[in-house]
């Protein structure tokens, strides 16, 4: 059964993309067949990932979601298993061209819809905002990831980002799984480690045990456009990913059997519940800014 995962934070700098294109590239380690859809037009996903392209794509995810059609014409392999719909400059034109259709937010799920060949996962990187193209991610997802960093402004990004979704208030979005991840930990500070209680106290049993520290390996795989797994399998950040896409594994696992045992009931389990006011209570950590 294919899961699609969107991994979004309107925060930039939190390991969005580092996320999605190593996770993606551990999971492929793992045995798993994995698609990155590439839906920012910044286009950083495909960057980290054209070391292991044959050739420079001339075609984009862009093309796929205009037509609502087949992805196949757009995909590039990365590695046996491991595919890419990238992302390019002519996406910059279609948050205005998607806006203007009332159907727009169907357009990628279509898209897969349409789509021949299957995978164990699809990993889109959304863009860094709430515009139609994360819309697109959002509503095309079974699973939304939130990679939130260690940081001083953490919590209030996030806080805001879940606040922004409960405007957003569409039903089938109530019906998505939200998990968070801890990004850019740095272990060695007190601050740091504040942070991550108040992380914890805030998402409960909806973040994720694996903790992705800062490390300068991640930065020097992305430079050479491949992931940890092919860069430095030995690494702290390789070591991360790695129980990340273990946990993401078994946690789909666990919750298909949820699935089974209460059919047609809410798991709250390891979830986010947009009901809740969890964007109004950042703890004194990061309310206090010690450090």
């Amino acid at each position: 059964m294919r899961r699609v995962i969107a991994v979004m934070n309107q925060k930039g700098g939190c390991g969005k993309t580092t996320t999605a294109v190593n996770l993606a590239g551990a999971l492929v380690a793992m045995g798993r067949s994995v698609l990155v859809i590439d839906l920012d037009p910044q286009a950083h996903a495909t960057l980290a990932l054209n070391g292991g392209l044959s050739s420079t794509p001339t075609r984009t995810i862009h093309e796929a979601l205009m037509r609502r059609g087949d992805l196949a014409p757009v995909l590039v392999p990365v590695e046996p298993g491991f595919d890419l719909a990238p992302s390019g400059d002519d996406l910059f034109f279609a948050e205005r061209e998607i806006g203007h259709d009332e159907e727009g937010e169907e357009r990628l799920t279509d898209c897969l819809r349409v789509t021949q060949r299957t995978w164990d996962f699809v990993i889109i990187d959304c863009p860094p905002s709430l515009g139609p193209l994360t819309f697109n991610g959002l509503r095309a997802c079974d699973e939304i990831l939130i990679p939130v960093e260690i940081g001083f402004f953490s919590l209030n990004g996030v806080g805001n980002l879940l606040r922004s979704l409960r405007r957003y208030r569409r039903s089938w979005l109530e019906e998505k799984r939200i998990r968070a991840v801890a990004t850019l930990y740095d272990r060695q500070t007190t601050f740091a480690r504040e942070v991550m209680d108040e992380v914890r106290a805030f998402f409960g049993d909806a973040l994720y045990t694996t903790v992705i520290h800062r490390t300068v390996k991640l930065k020097e795989a992305a430079s050479f456009g491949v992931p940890i797994t092919r860069y430095d399998a030995g690494c702290r950040g390789c070591l991360d990913h790695m129980a990340l896409a273990a946990e993401v594994a078994a946690q789909g696992a666990a919750a298909t059997r949820d699935a089974q045992e209460q059919e047609g009931a809410s798991a709250a389990h390891g979830r986010l519940n947009l009901e809740e006011d969890q964007g109004d209570r950042p703890g004194h950590a990061v309310e206090s800014g010690s450090r």
